[in-house]
């Protein structure tokens, strides 16, 4: 938590001030998470100060709050096109990246517990820069991100717009965008340098290499054959113990053929004791990504996720196993 807050200290993130009676502070804590690799392995432990930011109040703390980030499909299409073209794929990730946006409105935060000014309790921190958890925080890094890359010479894509592509007679570079993630598609490494130190001039990143892991999803590359295999194994190996399948047979169809689903009759006492609907936006996410196959499977559980009974619960662990 130290270097966390030393990191805030460096982007002088805020200032403490005297608030003015008419605002009202926000409050803040410290979130502990763990990041891992896309085998499940720990890479590191996270520490993060984060604004309480669903006390804050429309049309007067903030006002437009939305953030694109890159559709899966654009994804897809940057891979298979570097893949084709033979083109240099590298990841690279911002460290700390709101803390790069700008805050627009004045908005003032308590000072975090245990790091007090001891000199000045009562002061409240005036934020500076974009925060953690702040309505706008996201939506704010983005604008800086896209000024930086237009400066750059990039243009952001019509279809995507966290796709940009810089196009000239010597290059073909692509970024895609997913938040403080980047992807970088580039004919040359030298290009694939020229955007990286670019990058480092305005922000501090971390250079991931060779493009292997996207969201989550494992890319194994053949640049011989020019082929592209995505999986997210770690992710699923992860899901039939969180949901108690894990000492299950297994099954070789994700849908029982002799079963049809049907819905809960009016006279059917609906009880949400099963986290049915947690286990279908995982299986969603699944066949959207890298599962296309049990697609069908599951988009009959889907159905059923606003009342549901044992029989649904049933149908949406078998797709697991």
């Amino acid at each position: 938590m130290k270097r966390e807050m030393k990191s805030l200290e460096d982007h002088n993130t805020w200032e403490l001030v005297k608030m003015p009676r008419d605002k009202k502070a926000i409050g803040c804590k410290c979130v502990f998470r763990i990041k891992r690799d896309p085998n499940g392995n720990v890479v590191k432990f996270k520490a993060r100060l984060v604004a309480k930011g669903y006390t804050q109040r429309p049309g007067i703390d903030f006002t437009d709050t939305f953030t694109p980030v890159a559709r899966k499909e654009s994804i897809n299409a940057s891979l298979a096109t570097a893949a084709k073209e033979d083109m240099e794929a590298e990841n690279v990730d911002v460290d700390t990246a709101f803390l790069y946006g700008d805050v627009e409105e004045e908005l003032y935060m308590d000072q975090p517990d245990g790091f007090e000014d001891q000199s000045n309790p009562a002061m409240k921190c005036l934020l500076k820069q974009a925060l953690n958890s702040t309505k706008k925080a996201a939506s704010q890094w983005n604008n800086k991100l896209n000024k930086h890359l237009e400066d750059q010479g990039f243009r952001r894509s019509d279809a995507d717009p966290c796709v940009y592509v810089r196009r000239s007679t010597d290059e073909y570079s692509i970024v895609v965008i997913y938040v403080d993630d980047l992807m970088l598609f580039s004919k040359t490494k030298e290009h694939i340098e020229s955007i990286k130190v670019a990058l480092k001039k305005e922000f501090s990143i971390k250079e991931l290499g060779e493009l292997k892991c996207c969201l989550g999803i494992e890319i194994d590359r053949n640049r011989e054959d020019k082929t592209i295999l995505m999986n997210q194994r770690a992710y699923i190996k992860r899901l039939p113990e969180k949901f108690g399948v894990d000492k299950c047979k297994a099954v070789h169809t994700p849908a029982d053929c002799n079963s049809k689903l049907v819905k809960m009759t009016e006279e059917e006492v609906f009880v949400a004791k099963y986290p049915y609907r947690e286990l279908v936006g995982a299986l969603m996410y699944l066949a959207t990504c890298t599962r296309p196959d049990i697609a069908q499977a599951v988009g009959e559980v889907a159905k059923f996720c606003e009342r549901y009974n044992k029989s649904h619960w049933v149908a949406a662990k078998r797709i697991l196993k």
